[in-house]
């Protein structure tokens, strides 16, 4: 996948030379990797599934549905010809660039989206990534509690760690998930394979590019 991950920071470098981050969302960051491996990989664009089912051995129904209509959680992106899976996530500024935004809700987004990856990887066999583009406002965050690293790290997700976070109240995890990981008692290992920085014209702070394998 180096090659992959090479040509998506290019493009996504490029982006950046052209269109103001502060502008960008979410769905920029999953173009540009869906980019890449049509590119390096020489994939057809229906062979990248978006938005794809998450099977449902990886979760627990919720006990009331009538409040849900089908429930069907979703994995950003999976390719089946790859055999791999992906999230993404966008932490940047809002539109106040003097204001704050609420980093510890994107933290435990990334650690939900990591035990998605997790449980996939468990029932699928595929390399699961979590891919970020994260500026200043969001590295180096760290919990008052200190237990995780300064963002980015590498992440150990057991279930020791989920309930010490839920009681100090700073989660808001989708315990769909968190059910299934303890009932089969699995544990999950996020190591960063990339962390680089990215330059570019309409970049007006420290922005990066991490991504995580995921492994079970």
């Amino acid at each position: 996948m180096e090659d992959v991950f090479i040509k998506f920071k290019e493009l996504f470098t490029e982006r950046c030379s052209h269109i103001p981050l502060l502008e960008m969302g979410e769905d920029s960051v999953r173009y540009d990797f869906f980019t890449a491996l049509t590119l390096e990989r020489d994939l057809k664009n229906y062979e990248i599934v978006l938005e794809n089912s998450i099977d449902k051995c990886c979760y627990t129904p919720r006990e009331n549905m009538h409040s849900y209509r089908k429930e069907n959680p979703k994995m950003d992106l999976v390719v089946d010809k790859l055999n791999l899976c992906a999230e993404f996530g966008l932490f940047k500024q809002n539109s106040n660039e003097k204001g704050t935004i609420n980093k510890t809700a994107k933290l435990i987004k990334t650690l939900n989206d990591m035990i998605r990856l997790g449980l996939d990887t468990y029932f699928t066999k595929r390399k699961a990534y979590f891919i970020c583009v994260a500026d200043a406002k969001m590295l180096g965050h760290q919990l008052q509690s200190r237990l995780l690293g300064p963002f980015p790290s590498n992440y150990e997700i057991k279930e020791q760690l989920v309930n010490a976070l839920c009681s100090k109240k700073t989660s808001n995890f989708d315990f769909r998930f968190i059910e299934k990981m303890n009932e089969l008692n699995l544990s999950f290992n996020a190591n960063i394979l990339h962390d680089e920085l990215i330059l570019a014209d309409k970049i007006n702070m420290e922005t990066r590019l991490i991504i995580w394998e995921v492994t079970c």
